[in-house]
């Protein structure tokens, strides 16, 4: 009795899978269809109840060929691994120009912080517009990146009246303070990227 009642509940099983793989089949190829067979009799009657469905066909996969979507690629920032001192100036001065500015660090010192584990990290910065139109100065514009990848904002001495709008052919300078772990304080990189994106700059910076 029990085998009886059970064959009609494996075959509803069996048929709500062959459907469920049609309908599948049915969405990816809707032109083939054939006949499904349940039990080795196709269209068969279960539990006296006529059934049919859709078995889908194998189909071959096809590449796919990406369309451009306009646009150009992207371009990096300028690295500069080993920058070159100022002439008479301090270990870790630098200098770099770019096409509307340009950035020199005059020197970079590093000292114990009041928090333990960590260094301040001071740079004396001065940005020079060399071009006919006012540019902008700001915080965010300045980054430290450690070897790891971490970067770190401002957070330190950062002089008073440094960041603001630089006018054509003038000049701010000051300190751009940041505080890290001491752990994080070798092989420091600034990332400096101001809000002309070409113009990112990627240098490296030693401490005198």
């Amino acid at each position: 009795m029990g085998a009886k009642m059970g064959r009609p509940a494996i075959l509803g099983g069996v048929m709500l899978v062959v459907v469920g793989l049609a309908a599948c089949g049915s969405a990816a190829d809707p032109g083939s269809a054939a006949s499904a067979t349940v039990g080795g009799s196709a269209a068969s009657s279960i539990g006296g109840s006529p059934a049919s469905a859709t078995a889908h066909s194998a189909v071959m996969p096809r590449p796919v060929i990406p369309k451009p979507a306009g646009g150009s690629p992207g371009k990096g920032p300028l690295v500069i691994a080993n920058p070159a001192p100022l002439p008479a100036g301090k270990i870790g001065s630098q200098k770099v120009v770019l096409s509307d500015r340009t950035l020199v660090i005059k020197s970079v010192t590093t000292q114990p912080a009041t928090n333990q584990g960590s260094v301040l990290i001071d740079l004396a910065v001065v940005v020079r517009n060399t071009g006919e139109k006012p540019i902008r100065n700001e915080s965010i514009f300045f980054r430290l990146i450690g070897l790891e990848g971490d970067t770190f904002s401002q957070q330190g001495n950062t002089s008073h009246g440094f960041y603001g709008s630089i006018a054509a052919h003038t000049s701010r300078s000051g300190t751009v303070g940041f505080e890290i772990p001491s752990a994080a304080a070798s092989g420091l990189y600034l990332l400096y990227r101001p809000e002309i994106a070409t113009e990112t700059v990627l240098t490296r910076l030693r401490a005198g």
